[in-house]
């Protein structure tokens, strides 16, 4: 079975008036919705190919989104969960849990810790032995959506610190602390996706224009950071089974160190549209394999099975952490080329519609 999402179609003829003026009518089902009467004021975004229009003030015309979530007695808490957290990251404001029994009270725990360790912005605005509301108080309406990702990246880049000063045993960081931090990443992330769905259909009230491509590569972005924070914490959960082996450890640790390294510079490649970093990366990415390899083959037979497990799971994570970095920095090759193409569209330098990208336009 494929499922779609139908979304209404309008055909409208082109009317030209005046010596310059061409103009639209607009649908009226979508035009009383949104409250606007004549005179009033709309929002006419240029997206590529394609224009979005939209009220003046988003704040007041868009009305509070609700979902209603059926609970029954063969509702998990996982289930329970993935519902709530995808209702939030879908831009809805007031998420209602009801039941016509009562609330299991695991379940209702569950959800009480949810939003309090992942979820910003959202509290518990009533409740009964039959429904939980919960209620989105956090805007996201005006606020920049480049701003969050570098929060991300932050965040991220916190988490892969601490955990490296685990395995070299500096700043004196236990590392149960750092892996508390998994929750911090996820707060982070999920209010970006959020802010990510909210800017696609256009409810997010900023001078900025988000284009539909460049908010894709966004949400790629968005869960690479997500990924590499997991291998973060990995490393800081497997770190500790191995503080005997002092020698062992600090060579895992400067394995870890360099990966944080190679994570930077993707990121800041990324934020700073240089697509030429990814040779670096790639080079960075092949000597931490060779250096993984010679951990590996010095200490595979001096390990125990037990012991064996967490280092190569700790390997595994600093690699993982330097190719999804790599991933990244592909990403800003993604964006150079979507922003040279398109301005080389406005410019209209193409006159056989073949759009032509040298280095010297990246």
């Amino acid at each position: 079975m494929k499922w779609c999402f139908i979304m209404k179609k309008h055909t409208r003829r082109v009317q030209f008036t005046g010596k310059s003026t061409f103009i639209v009518s607009l649908p009226k089902t979508w035009v009383v919705k949104q409250g606007i009467k004549p005179g009033s004021q709309v929002i006419v975004e240029e997206r590529g190919d394609a224009i979005l229009v939209k009220p003046m003030d988003l704040s007041t015309s868009r009305k509070d989104r609700l979902l209603t979530i059926s609970l029954d007695k063969n509702t998990t808490l996982e289930s329970a969960t993935r519902m709530v957290i995808a209702a939030y990251i879908m831009g809805y404001d007031t998420i209602i849990l009801k039941t016509s029994d009562y609330v299991n009270p695991l379940i209702r725990n569950t959800i009480r810790e949810l939003i309090v360790n992942k979820l910003p912005g959202i509290e518990i605005t009533g409740e009964d032995e039959k429904e939980i509301k919960l209620q989105v108080l956090l805007n996201t309406m005006n606020i920049p959506i480049l701003d969050i990702l570098k929060r991300l990246t932050k965040v991220v880049y916190s988490v892969i610190q601490d955990a490296c000063m685990v395995l070299n045993d500096t700043g004196g960081i236990p590392a149960e602390e750092v892996v508390k931090e998994d929750d911090s990443v996820d707060r982070v992330y999920f209010y970006t996706i959020r802010a990510l769905n909210m800017a696609a259909e256009g409810s997010i009230d900023t001078d900025e224009v988000y284009d539909a491509k460049v908010l894709l590569t966004y949400r790629s972005l968005s869960k690479l950071l997500e990924r590499i924070g997991d291998h973060g914490v990995n490393i800081a959960k497997n770190a500790p089974i191995l503080s005997s082996y002092k020698n062992l450890v600090e060579e895992v640790s400067e394995l870890c160190t360099s990966a944080l390294k190679i994570y930077l510079k993707a990121i800041n490649a990324f934020f700073e549209f240089n697509y030429r970093t990814i040779d670096e990366v790639d080079r960075e990415i092949r000597e931490l394999r060779r250096r993984e390899e010679s951990v590996l083959g010095k200490y595979i037979n001096i390990l125990n099975p037990r012991e064996l497990i967490p280092l190569l799971s700790l390997l595994e994570s600093t690699r993982r952490i330097a190719e999804y970095s790599r991933d990244i920095a592909e990403l800003a090759i993604d964006i150079n080329v979507y922003k040279s193409m398109r301005k080389l569209d406005e410019k209209s330098a193409s006159t056989d519609n073949i759009t032509h990208i040298t280095h010297s336009t990246l």
